[in-house]
């Protein structure tokens, strides 16, 4: 099956992407099948239009029923261990969920005959790369454990498409902000900076901008920072384009991101603004290992997949949230 009304096994579907991209898939037509362990998702994150079942993508019995009894027409795979502190502390973990158990969910999918998979990637396989804007072309360089797990993961994407036994294709998020009406962020610990910013604004509490001296605009860092939505659209997206010519089989990896640098100055005046409060900043040496900029080219999401970024401005980011 090639248009909406195809069955869709979203991984992760209870999670801060994968709840959106559930409520994206089912807006344009899609049954949503949700896969999760719960682990750090939440089950009322889980639109009640789509079906769910509480395991891991890991569990290849589980999978290979789930895969049949359903009738999966594509999977979508957000499902991973995704804190970069936490994958430095214990890579084993990061290793066995994001990588190990991954294979086992792929080798699932073809075995089932199933040929269309959107993977969700990050922008962290690229690492501290000095290029102006990060082309998928670059070389992976990741510097942390989290990165080299989304690099190990597109590797096998790509070496089962060059097999001719999939259409694949993995969408390397940039920085992920914002809220949807139903999704907002719930990390434990929050590590992303717009919630970081608003929870500095709102308690009075130090915020700790590391780096006022880098050769950028204003001395703070760039970044690239996408929508939750645009993000969500973008996996819809993707799903159309695997399914449309699901018998040929490909891979592409393709950016997104907004396309445009946010520093991290820019963005305590945007919740300043948004807040009407003043955030108590503070200013330290610069992080061992961080860039200056990090910012996609985004014009091959454009080219394959006819997506732009909508709602990646960072006032409507942090407004997004407040409201």
């Amino acid at each position: 099956m090639t248009e909406p009304g195809a069955t869709i096994l979203l991984t992760g579907g209870a999670g801060y992407v994968g709840a959106a991209t559930a409520d994206a898939l089912l807006a344009a037509g899609y049954q949503v099948v949700v896969l999760d362990d719960l682990s750090s998702g939440h089950v009322e994150s889980i639109p009640n239009a789509a079906s769910s079942q509480t395991g891991s993508y890991g569990d290849r019995n589980r999978v290979e029923q789930l895969l049949h009894t359903a009738r999966i027409d594509a999977v979508v795979h957000c499902g991973a261990k995704s804190i970069v502190s936490e994958s430095s502390e214990q890579p084993g973990l990061y290793f066995s969920v994001n990588v190990q158990a991954s294979l086992i969910l792929l080798e699932a999918v073809r075995n089932a005959g199933i040929n269309a998979f959107v993977f969700s990637s990050s922008a962290a396989i690229y690492g501290a790369q000095p290029a102006l804007y990060l082309g998928e072309d670059l070389p992976p360089d990741p510097i942390n454990p989290y990165g080299a797990t989304k690099v190990a993961f597109e590797l096998a994407l790509r070496s089962f498409a060059e097999a001719g036994e999939l259409r694949a294709v993995a969408l390397r998020y940039f920085n992920v902000a914002g809220s949807t009406e139903r999704i907002s962020e719930r990390h434990a610990p929050e590590t992303h900076l717009v919630p970081r910013l608003l929870q500095a604004a709102q308690s009075g509490e130090p915020f700790e901008l590391y780096g006022a001296d880098y050769a950028t605009p204003d001395g703070s860092a760039l970044r690239d920072y996408v929508h939750l939505s645009d993000v969500a659209a973008a996996n819809v997206a993707a799903v159309k384009y695997v399914l449309k010519d699901s018998t040929k089989p490909g891979y592409a990896a393709i950016n997104i991101g907004s396309g445009v640098g946010t520093s991290v100055k820019e963005a305590i005046s945007a919740v300043e603004r948004s807040t009407k409060r003043t955030i108590n900043v503070q200013i330290k040496p610069r992080r061992a290992g961080d860039p200056p900029r990090l910012v996609a080219d985004i014009s091959r999401a454009a080219s394959l997949l006819g997506w732009k970024p909508r709602q990646s401005e960072m006032t409507r980011i942090v407004r997004s949230i407040l409201t």
